[in-house]
């Protein structure tokens, strides 16, 4: 099951900074943009999981959870020009701006380049705050997908960003843990009572443990040391 919802007029989208922690630092502008009516959309949907049913064929479909919220922003970029009709800001030097918050292809200097484990920055996670995300609880999220399209004879582009919902790790762990145990408590309704019998017998792990060591694996990567 999954939700769409548009923005319903004009609004401004800002991103800001995140604080080491993971959680929001609003006040700390990056940028700040307009988007124009209904080109702005969040799209909400449950996470399914399928559960294997023991000596039968199919599986049974439970809810356990949801999924990464996705958001979608199209922009039309043109040209900033003054009252003399002078170009102050092109609509190309707006996009690089945009680039550079998606993907930093600058190369590292000084003692940066000698530390630099890639040539090209990590994604960002940036804070963000518009009437739409505000209303469906996004705080924080992650650049997802940049896309840019030039219009023949025009100077103006035709620009779609994605960002996807980002949680800290800490909040991660913990969700993926309450799915890891819904998803063990489905597959014990289905599990045949002499398979359960069996493992009452030589016993088992604490399935809330078990969830929460699988999902603090899973949102750092692997096992820890």
């Amino acid at each position: 099951m999954s939700d769409e919802l548009y923005s319903e007029g004009f609004q401004v989208v800002t991103l800001g900074a995140v604080k080491p922690d993971g959680t929001p630092d609003i006040a700390n502008v990056l940028f700040s943009f307009p988007v124009p009516h209904r080109q702005m959309s969040v799209r909400q949907a449950v996470k399914i999981d399928e559960v294997p049913v023991p000596g039968r064929s199919g599986k049974v479909k439970q809810a356990v959870g949801y999924e990464d919220t996705e958001i979608t922003i199209g922009l039309s970029l043109v040209d900033d020009e003054d009252r003399g009709g002078v170009v102050t800001r092109s609509a190309l030097t707006q996009f690089e701006e945009l680039q550079a918050a998606f993907r930093d292809r600058s190369d590292p200097v000084g003692d940066d380049a000698k530390t630099a484990k890639a040539p090209y920055a990590v994604p960002t996670i940036f804070s963000i705050q518009s009437p739409l995300t505000d209303a469906c609880g996004i705080k924080t999220v992650l650049f997802k997908g940049l896309e840019v399209t030039d219009q023949p004879g025009d100077t103006a582009l035709e620009v779609s960003l994605t960002f996807t919902e980002f949680e800290p790790v800490a909040r991660q762990v913990e969700r993926r843990a309450r799915e890891a145990v819904v998803a063990q408590q489905a597959a014990a309704e289905v599990t045949p009572p002499a398979e359960k019998k069996h493992d009452e017998a030589v016993g088992e792990e604490d399935p809330l443990a078990a969830a929460y060591r699988q999902g603090k694996s899973d949102a750092m990567g692997g096992q820890p040391q």
